[in-house]
């Protein structure tokens, strides 16, 4: 073969990548033996059809010259290579925008798998439940009392009815005790009463088992992660198609996605927080009676 002078490569049209006509080559001329190259182009091909293809046949047509007739020019070549090289900028940019689609999925996807890690490993999980109770309690005192407002126009008696949804311990609980209170000071009375509630449960639930909490606490958090984990990855998908279409309103589709998909993130933390404290004041588990059998 080296002796005939190598291998030829008969290429029947040139690729959108460079890349890909110049793998081609190399095959012709590996490792320094010789060879050598040609491509057959039509001007049906993609790439010449969507980059000036129509003007060479115009020149052609124009010039009366024969369909079967070989056009070899310098010219043409460098049209190609320019088209080749619009077409790489082209998808260089598609790849660059969907890593940066994937990178606000994978920032969220560290953030939800760090937490879920901490509960597989066995922390005490307590704190952080209590954590979670109070958190949802300061969205409840937000919820209904507005600080700019006169205290007269508080919604002190929903306030109180939601904080009983979540916590039904708080049962004693009434809007006379937040009358005379500030908002800070209410969201710090609200802590300290469903901290006492959390004790209460706790004493309740490990009556039965000891332990039996903690693991309650495990199941719950690992339970509300998984579920709003998956619609939340469905509601992402959703945002990612439909702000394509934010561009004719003349805004950035990656700017809205990172803004929105924040959001529903913060969204589904909170929705983990609260499912989490409702479930646990509302778990009441049975033990089962083991029966003997007389044979």
């Amino acid at each position: 073969m080296v002796e005939l002078g190598g291998l030829h490569v008969i290429g029947t049209e040139r690729h959108e990548s460079r890349r890909v006509d110049n793998q081609l080559r190399g095959r012709a001329a590996r490792q320094g033996d010789p060879g050598s190259t040609r491509f057959f182009l039509s001007l049906d091909d993609n790439l010449l059809r969507i980059f000036g293809g129509e003007r060479v046949a115009g020149l052609m047509n124009a010039f009366r010259v024969e369909e079967d007739m070989p056009i070899e020019s310098g010219i043409l070549t460098r049209s190609l290579e320019n088209a080749q090289r619009k077409v790489e900028t082209y998808y260089y940019d598609i790849r660059k925008q969907v890593f940066e689609y994937d990178e606000v999925m994978n920032n969220q996807r560290r953030a939800i798998y760090a937490e879920r890690r901490r509960v597989l490993e066995g922390q005490d999980l307590k704190n952080r439940v209590i954590e979670y109770a109070e958190q949802t309690m300061d969205d409840i005192v937000q919820a209904y009392v507005n600080p700019e407002l006169p205290s007269e126009e508080w919604n002190l008696t929903d306030m109180v009815a939601k904080s009983k949804e979540f916590v039904y311990l708080l049962e004693d609980l009434q809007p006379e005790h937040f009358e005379d209170l500030a908002v800070p000071e209410m969201q710090m009375f609200l802590h300290e009463q469903v901290r006492t509630a959390y004790e209460k449960k706790e004493a309740e639930i490990e009556q039965l088992r000891p332990d039996l909490m903690r693991d309650a606490e495990r199941f719950f958090i690992l339970q509300q992660i998984d579920t709003l984990w998956r619609e939340h990855l469905q509601q992402m998908e959703a945002l990612r198609e439909s702000v394509g279409l934010r561009g004719y309103g003349q805004q950035d589709p990656l700017v809205e996605y990172k803004k929105e998909g924040f959001e529903m993130f913060l969204e589904m933390m909170t929705a983990i927080r609260r499912n989490v404290v409702y479930s646990l004041f509302q778990f009441q588990p049975q033990m089962q009676e083991s029966v003997e059998e007389t044979v």
